[in-house]
């Protein structure tokens, strides 16, 4: 897959002995090159929000026709609703209003504000963007109202395809990068964003297909972002080249590595977990001073050499520090960003 991402502002609402290392593949994917390599982006949610911080859409509160919308839901990657007696899905919901709720950053403190977006267009999502084989979700087109002027302006930035899209997940994640279930707020993530981007490399957290994928969406927002310290932070520059997979046990893996051998001009970079980067190569550490690497992660990160240091140049050497580690990534080692 190529992820590009765009230049939007980031609304947050992404050696043991004896394991085996997965099995690859050179099955290539539309969109996909042979060996999975991906673009790292910055922007989480990907939503076009000037000085705003994008915390959730309510499912309170929307509308279609002026008509209140009853229990509006997310299920596998759609919104559902009662409408007027009945249920409406799919391109049904075209012309909704729903309310956001937004976080103004330009005033001390900060001030939670309501935004009002409605979907302008829906369409099945391209079969492309699903790896795992289990079923479409929908692509929502979303505009903002601006009050200033009475107008609707796009709320997403156009992705590869061209489309200023959204994909709506049944969670909000916050200033750190955290996923946070909620009962009153879910999120549109743009398909510019990593949220939507590692839904569509297959890591949908609502399908039980492969286990439990919520841990591996939330580690892919972490990866996509190179939020080594797992607060949030990106350490990347929109465009990094990046090779990603998983141990999924069978049916997985969902992303294989691609090949025997990194990508020309890769090298391995971390193993990751839900909480950001379990460890660091040592070409990484080497490329980047090791103190300011141990600076930026004071809690996760000990360079070479000292007693506790996390480092590792394979899967297995990822596992003998975290057995529950997730994701694997490879990539040109550009220096970190910060």
């Amino acid at each position: 897959m190529t992820r590009s991402f765009g230049y939007c502002v980031l609304a947050v609402a992404l050696g043991a002995c004896g394991v085996v290392e997965p099995e690859t593949s050179n099955v290539e994917q539309p969109g996909i090159n042979l060996q999975g390599i991906n673009m790292q982006g910055i922007n989480l949610q990907g939503i076009n929000l000037q000085g705003m911080n994008m915390l959730g859409y309510r499912f309170a509160g929307a509308t279609l026709g002026g008509v209140p919308l009853v229990d509006l839901r997310v299920m596998r990657g759609e919104l559902v609703a009662g409408h007027d007696g009945s249920v409406v899905r799919g391109t049904a919901l075209t012309g909704a209003q729903l309310v956001a709720e937004t976080r103004n950053i330009n005033v001390n403190p900060p001030v939670t504000t309501l935004a009002t977006y409605r979907i302008s267009a829906i369409a099945v999502e391209d079969s492309r963007y699903d790896p795992t084989g289990t079923g479409h979700t929908f692509l929502y087109t979303l505009q903002q109202f601006v009050p200033d002027d009475g107008t609707w302006r796009a709320a997403c930035p156009a992705d590869q395809d061209g489309r200023s899209v959204a994909i709506p997940l049944r969670a909000t994640w916050n200033e750190h990068g955290d996923r946070v279930e909620s009962s009153t707020l879910f999120t549109f993530g743009c398909t510019t964003g990593v949220i939507a981007k590692c839904y569509r490399w297959g890591y949908r957290p609502w399908i039980d297909e492969f286990g439990d994928l919520v841990p591996y969406h939330q580690t892919c927002t972490r990866v996509a972002r190179a939020d080594y310290c797992g607060d949030g932070t990106p350490h990347t520059h929109d465009g990094t080249q990046i090779n990603v997979w998983d141990r999924i046990p069978s049916p997985g893996p969902i992303q294989r590595h691609g090949g025997l051998l990194p990508p020309l001009g890769m090298l391995f970079e971390a193993g990751w977990n839900v909480e950001g980067a379990v460890c660091l190569s040592h070409a990484r550490w080497l490329l980047d001073d090791a103190l300011l690497l141990a600076a930026i992660c004071p809690d996760r990160l000990v360079p070479p050499g000292l007693l506790g240091g996390t480092v590792c140049d394979t899967v297995p050497q990822v596992l003998g520090l975290d057995a529950n580690a997730r994701l694997f990534d490879e990539t040109n080692l550009n220096p970190i960003h910060l």
